[in-house]
C-alpha cells in the first residue's frame, strides 16, 4: 500500500474539506482508502491505495489541488491585488474570475512540476512559499488592471471581459442553464455527442456566472420562466452574445 498525506493549519481546514469532498467524489475506482484527523496545529487527510493504483490516484489528487488553487486561491488573491472600481460587484467578480482563467494552461503546467507527493504536502507553506514565481506572475496581471482603471466603465469594462472570453479556449462544446426563480441548474455538454450532466446548483448570480465561466463553454442555452427577471443571465446574455441562446420554458 501506498499513502499519501495533505495537510493544513486549523485556521484554513476548509481547504481539507474541498479537496476531501472533491477526491472522495472522483477516485472510487482507485480503491483508495480516505481517512482524516485532527491534532492541536493541524488537520490532515490521508489516502493508501493499492500500488498499481499509485499513479493515477496521484495524478487525480494533483490535478484537485491545481484546481483550487485555480478556482479559488487565485482568485481571491487577484481580488486581494485588485481593488474594485465599479458599483457593479457582480461585473467586477466576474472579471476576476475570466483574468484568473485568462492564463490556466501556464498555471497548470507550472504547478503540475512542483506539486510532489513525497512527504506529508503542508497546503498552507505551499501556498505561502512554493508559489512566489507565479504570485509574481499573477502581481503582473493585477498591475496591468490597476495601471488601467479607467477602462473600468460599464461599457468598456464588457468589452473587456468579451475580449478575454474570445480569445480562451472553449472547454466544453455547451453548457445548459435551468432558471427556477433566484436558482439555478447547470448542466454540462462536454461534446456534441456527449450526454446532459447536471454538474451545479447555485444560489445567487455570482455563482452561476463563476460556474459557467468556469467550464468556459462554446455555447450556453439558459432556460427561463415567462417573469424571469436575472442579473446573471442579463449579464451572460451581454458577454457571450449570439453564442448564447435564452429558451423559454413550458
Amino acid at each position: 500500500m501506498r499513502e499519501i498525506a495533505l495537510a493544513s493549519k486549523l485556521e484554513n481546514k476548509g481547504i481539507i474539506e474541498f479537496l476531501h469532498n472533491e477526491i472522495h467524489n472522483k477516485i472510487d475506482f482507485c480503491k483508495i482508502i480516505i481517512t482524516s484527523y485532527s491534532d492541536a496545529n493541524f488537520c490532515y487527510l490521508l489516502f493508501a491505495c493499492e500500488e498499481g493504483y499509485i499513479e493515477p490516484c496521484e495524478t487525480i489528487i494533483k490535478d484537485i489541488i491545481i484546481d483550487y488553487i485555480e478556482s479559488c486561491y487565485k482568485v481571491n488573491y487577484l481580488k486581494n491585488k485588485i481593488k474594485n472600481p465599479l458599483n457593479n460587484t457582480l461585473a467586477f467578480n466576474a472579471y476576476i474570475k475570466v483574468l484568473s482563467l485568462f492564463d490556466k494552461a501556464t498555471d497548470q503546467t507550472a504547478l503540475s512540476k512542483i506539486i510532489l507527493f513525497n512527504q506529508t504536502f503542508f497546503i498552507d507553506s505551499f501556498l505561502e512559499f512554493r508559489l512566489s514565481p507565479l504570485k509574481h506572475h499573477w502581481d503582473n496581471l493585477a498591475e496591468l488592471s490597476s495601471d488601467n482603471i479607467t477602462l473600468f466603465n460599464s461599457a468598456t469594462f464588457l468589452d473587456v471581459i468579451r475580449f478575454l472570453i474570445n480569445t480562451m479556449d472553449s472547454l466544453v462544446y455547451k453548457v445548459k442553464v435551468v432558471c427556477k426563480g433566484n436558482n439555478f441548474s447547470i448542466y454540462n455538454m462536454k461534446n456534441k455527442n456527449a450526454k446532459i450532466k447536471k454538474v451545479a446548483d447555485c444560489n445567487n448570480s455570482v455563482d452561476l456566472i463563476t460556474n459557467v465561466l468556469n467550464f468556459c463553454p462554446s455555447y450556453i442555452d439558459i432556460y427561463v420562466g415567462d417573469n424571469v427577471s436575472s442579473e446573471a443571465v442579463s449579464f451572460l446574455s451581454n458577454v457571450f452574445s449570439n453564442r448564447l441562446k435564452i429558451i423559454m420554458k413550458n
